[in-house]
């Protein structure tokens, strides 16, 4: 393979997944509706489950059960609606044949997809701290409850940002050998739903499945940063989690690697 020497500029591919949607400004408003939609509903329903007593549920009070649930549908609804947005996967290149563009490039295709996952994540992540600043505005996300809290927290995010990346890289890379992805799509998005905590809080599962989801990689995106964030797990008890969401970043980083390598070899264009 020839030398990358397009390296300099890829940073350039950060900037994909913001100015794809700034061309569809329209979209922007439908992710905020969106986002503002589950909300609501989720104050609702936690307001109206702890209207009858202010007891904690679980260890969460209605005020951390109401912060959990909007960061929560942030960092899910906001990652999942940019994931895609910019319509450079797998699937839909090698549907129209111009996967092979990923192979001839200056740039390989594992960090031409880096980058460009960066940037869903960066762009992702404005999405959080305007969706932040406006609800603790609106008293509806508490801020952490010290600033020990925000130092694990941050690095839990990011740590979980890489899992989504690599999780969905994974799921768009069996493209190579499938007619489509939908199948698998599907069934990974609802598993990142349910199990990361995103739908309800991990702590309100019965306890062989909580450990089960638990120690999966998808509670690494969601439900480790939101419970470090909230208190529900405070700073001293979160060395294991980052441990062991570094660990499933490695395991899938290799594993990537080795997905990567498989799919350069195999390229199936409209069967041909």
């Amino acid at each position: 393979m020839t030398p990358d020497h397009s390296a300099p500029r890829a940073y350039r591919l950060l900037f994909l997944v913001p100015r794809a949607e700034w061309a569809y400004r329209p979209r922007i408003a439908v992710t905020a509706f969106v986002i503002v939609t589950q909300v609501f509903l989720y104050v609702l329903l936690w307001r109206a489950l702890y209207a009858s007593s202010d007891a904690p549920v679980v260890g969460l009070d209605e005020r951390q059960a109401v912060t959990y649930s909007v960061l929560a549908t942030l960092l899910g609804t906001g990652r999942v609606v940019m994931e895609g947005a910019s319509q450079e996967t797998a699937q839909s290149k090698i549907r129209d044949g111009s996967v092979v563009f990923w192979f001839v490039r200056p740039l390989s295709a594992r960090r031409y997809c880096a980058w460009r996952g960066a940037g869903e994540s960066l762009y992702a992540t404005l999405w959080l701290l305007a969706g932040l600043a406006v609800g603790v505005a609106c008293g509806l996300v508490a801020l952490p409850p010290s600033w020990a809290a925000v130092a694990v927290t941050v690095p839990a995010y990011l740590l979980g940002q890489v899992l989504l990346y690599q999780i969905g890289l994974l799921v768009d890379l069996t493209s190579f050998w499938t007619v489509t992805s939908f199948g698998v799509n599907r069934l990974v998005a609802f598993a990142q739903l349910l199990l990361s905590g995103g739908l309800v809080p991990l702590w309100f599962f019965p306890g062989w499945f909580r450990e089960t989801a638990g120690h999966l990689p998808f509670a690494a995106t969601v439900n480790v940063p939101v419970s470090l964030y909230t208190g529900r797990v405070t700073p001293g008890e979160s060395w294991p989690y980052l441990a062991e969401a570094g660990l499933w970043c490695v395991a899938l980083g290799l594993l990537g690697r080795l997905v990567w390598r498989r799919a350069a070899r195999r390229l199936l264009v409209l069967g041909g």
